[in-house]
């Protein structure tokens, strides 16, 4: 089987990248599948003017020296091609699906609401016409599935226990982004017979995360032994760790099981508060914690539902959010030199 997938990267190595990491290490072990990643390289001016401030904020030493530690070193196997490029170049494109790959998994995009919320001009074109280009050219190849990396996001604000066909009401430009994404997805394979999976992943976090997102900065916070800062601590996020958001997406790759969304998730939320505590317990830190308030930019979220995953793709999560903090924390000290 030759698997292609597609993911936002650049030197630094952000977001959906620590999934892709995940499915490479995942895919190398099987030596039938060949697999080949086509990096997303964002220009130059919106580097600068949007992530590398992001790098530079608020941020240890450390944690910058852990960022720019860990490489694609970790990408170079022997069964794994990849190509260079922008997945907006329609060259580019050809040249990826010229060695016409089975399987598509679209992860080319934004890591953040953040980032997509606050710059929507260079942002909400660069989700939308990555998957729509993507679409073309699987279309165009007749590949023959189709996966979706979306986001939690698209639900808007939702309870435990939301499933998915539960209603879609964004709240930000990011999930507004990503919804629109899913509704390309459906029309192309309406239009082209392909057949597609939408995953709809949340709280995802790992080695190689986005220094800024929440895992990250309360480690940062919590080695640091200063003040963590918490947008409405009750909030809870189905916080997934990276493994697990591999192993669904996975599984929804090779599944028979096709023209559906999967909500792939540890399937047990933890509210801020309880993921700050366990945090600064794990790391042994003398920081406080301090509740400041909502967050406009984020909605009320709760447990997804992943009984349809758990029944249709044997999905089923290996690591508690104990456990993979754990995991995540032992991995910054050692990239950081704090063992």
């Amino acid at each position: 089987m030759n698997i292609k997938i597609f993911t936002f990267y650049y030197t630094n190595n952000y977001g959906t990248l620590i999934q892709a990491l995940s499915l490479q290490e995942f895919l190398s072990k099987n030596t039938n599948l060949k697999v080949e990643f086509a990096k997303y390289q964002p220009k130059k001016l919106l580097y600068r003017e949007i992530f590398r401030p992001i790098i530079k904020k608020n941020l240890s030493d450390s944690l910058k020296n852990m960022i720019k530690s860990y490489r694609l070193r970790n990408w170079k196997k022997e069964n794994v091609q990849i190509i260079d490029g922008d997945v907006l170049d329609r060259l580019v494109c050809l040249r990826a699906f010229k060695t016409n790959p089975d399987t598509v998994i679209h992860m080319a995009t934004y890591p953040r609401a953040k980032i997509v919320d606050e710059d929507p001009i260079n942002g909400v074109p660069k989700v939308i016409d990555t998957t729509t280009n993507l679409l073309w050219h699987a279309a165009k190849w007749n590949t023959k599935k189709f996966v979706y990396i979306s986001s939690s996001m698209v639900y808007g604000d939702f309870v435990d226990g939301t499933k998915e066909e539960a209603s879609t009401k964004p709240q930000n430009i990011y999930g507004e982004a990503k919804l629109t994404g899913e509704r390309l997805t459906k029309l192309f394979a309406k239009r082209d017979g392909l057949n597609y999976v939408i995953v709809r992943p949340s709280g995802v976090f790992g080695p190689g995360d986005l220094p800024d997102r929440v895992v990250s900065k309360f480690f940062d916070k919590a080695m640091n032994n200063e003040e963590i800062h918490l947008h409405n601590g009750e909030n809870k996020v189905d916080f997934t760790y990276r493994q697990d958001a591999a192993y669904g997406i996975i599984k929804a790759a090779n599944s028979e099981v096709a023209n559906t969304s999967f909500n792939i998730t540890a399937g047990n939320a933890t509210s801020l508060r309880t993921l700050a505590e366990t945090i600064v317990d794990i790391t042994g830190s003398q920081s406080e914690i301090k509740d400041i308030g909502m967050h406009k930019l984020y909605p009320l979220r709760g447990t997804l539902d992943i009984s349809r995953a758990k029944d249709l793709l044997d999905y089923k999560p290996q690591c508690s959010l104990r456990q993979g903090l754990e995991s995540y924390y032992e991995w910054i000290r050692k990239y950081t030199g704090k063992i």
